[in-house]
């Protein structure tokens, strides 16, 4: 969505965001008339956020300006039809930068048969068990950071990891002495609804930009130019699409005989493919560098790729009024590995305040820590990773407001805005920068 200026800009957005939950509200009556008589749950929530990055745009475009362009209404309603049988639906309407744009879409909704304690089946469209927090990431009473890490919970990734298409397989264990274990086997898919925007959009421009020359060079000998006398500039991604043919998958949690103490681990492999053309300008550069516009090019790309796994270890304990966690995570695709960690110390004073304190690291390739591949290329090094410290602090304004605000003291862009070698040889990312993130959510 881009960025209205003016008071009317203001009331159009109010409007779009009364309009979506309206449409929500209105899958109230039919969901309750559905469950007559039966143990019928209806919750939902409205949040606004805003982000301000320093120097470097990032998780949404034009963050560097400051934007508004992150709400989220949600309605969520669960029953229970008969004996051990539990049904729930989540709707979500969000705007996350050009994400979303408050279309109502399906988050998730199953069936869920509980046989016993140590078995039960669901089957329709699964909360994703991956790490500790994925499954109530859309629920800000549950933590006082405005966002989960990102070197685990990478935000731009939440349309398709936060649920999967399929059935699955749980219960709960008991090891006697030793705790019980939880436990969640699944296989289905995945759904990427909008892969022009958000982290597909970003992923494969951004590969588009990294391989602009060798596009030029394609063009000069289609055209029959000199070479080094055309220049390709990325364009746009004509009919992206991405799917899952299939991915599968579990995660387990020791409850140890220890008051507040949890561990876990979550893994799952896959298959994706993405088909896409990509579009890009080719312009004429004279001697003076004067450019003139010849014509476009085109790619088609039509490639599967392997998800050799995504994985992530976590550990959290809680005493009193204090809250220790530590999670790392990471993914390898085709042979390319990513990796992040954080650890992060959260404290409530009393019913209102709460404070937390997170440090977390990423790299986007464990092989290159040290980022001499982007040395190599004239860049610098610290493109290659993120490391992020970051004090939050949430207010329970009442018993159904509260609001958020956090800064990020950022070193690297790893996870930043990328727009091709060329470009960022004019004009580096910054290496040390901030970010500003504020929320404040409405739940009934």
């Amino acid at each position: 969505m881009t960025a209205v200026r003016g008071t009317g800009g203001r009331r159009a957005r109010a409007r779009g965001a009364a309009a979506v939950f309206a449409c929500l509200l209105a899958a109230v009556p039919a969901a309750a008339q559905i469950f007559a008589e039966q143990e019928v749950l209806v919750r939902g929530f409205v949040s606004q956020g805003y982000l301000n990055t320093a120097n470097n745009n990032y998780l949404v475009p034009r963050s560097v300006n400051g934007t508004a362009e992150f709400h989220e209404t949600g309605l969520i309603v669960t029953a229970v039809p008969r004996d051990r049988l539990r049904v729930g639906i989540q709707l979500m309407g969000r705007n996350f930068g050009d994400t979303g744009n408050d279309q109502v879409v399906l988050d998730w909704a199953f069936g869920d048969y509980r046989w016993k304690d140590e078995l039960g089946l669901r089957a329709g469209k699964i909360k994703m068990p991956y790490g500790l927090y994925n499954e109530g990431r859309d629920v800000d009473l549950l933590r006082t950071t405005v966002f989960l890490p990102q070197s685990v919970y990478d935000e731009r990734m939440r349309d398709f990891m936060l649920a999967y298409e399929g059935a699955a397989a749980y219960g709960s264990v008991t090891l006697g002495g030793a705790g019980d274990l939880d436990y969640h086997l699944f296989g289905g898919t995945l759904n990427v609804a909008d892969p022009s925007h958000g982290f597909w959009g970003e992923s494969y421009a951004e590969a588009a930009r990294e391989i602009e020359p060798e596009i030029a060079r394609l063009a000069e000998q289609d055209l029959g130019l000199e070479p080094g006398s055309a220049e390709a500039t990325f364009a746009f991604i004509r009919d992206p699409e991405v799917t899952f043919p299939w991915i599968y998958g579990g995660s387990v949690t020791w409850n140890p005989p220890v008051p507040g103490l949890r561990l876990g681990a979550s893994a799952m492999q896959g298959r994706f493919n993405y088909r896409g053309e990509i579009i890009y300008d080719i312009a004429l550069v004279d001697p003076v560098a004067h450019k003139a516009h010849l014509s476009s090019f085109s790619l088609d790309i039509d490639q599967t790729l392997r998800v050799d796994r995504i994985y992530s270890v976590s550990a959290e304990y809680l005493t009193g009024a204090w809250q220790f966690v530590a999670e790392l995570g990471g993914t390898k695709i085709e042979g390319q590995k990513d990796a992040g960690y954080y650890v992060q110390t959260g404290y409530r004073f009393g019913k209102v305040v709460s404070a937390a304190a997170t440090w977390s690291q990423y790299w986007a390739d464990t092989e290159d820590r040290e980022g001499k591949i982007y040395e190599a290329r004239g860049l610098p090094a610290y493109y290659a990773w993120q490391h992020d410290g970051t004090l939050s602090l949430r207010l329970d304004l009442t018993s159904h407001w509260l609001l958020k605000i956090e800064h990020h003291f950022l070193n690297g862009t790893a996870m930043a805005e990328y727009l091709g070698v060329a470009r960022e040889l004019e004009a580096p990312s910054s290496r040390r920068w901030g970010m500003l993130a504020a929320k404040t959510t409405f739940h009934f």
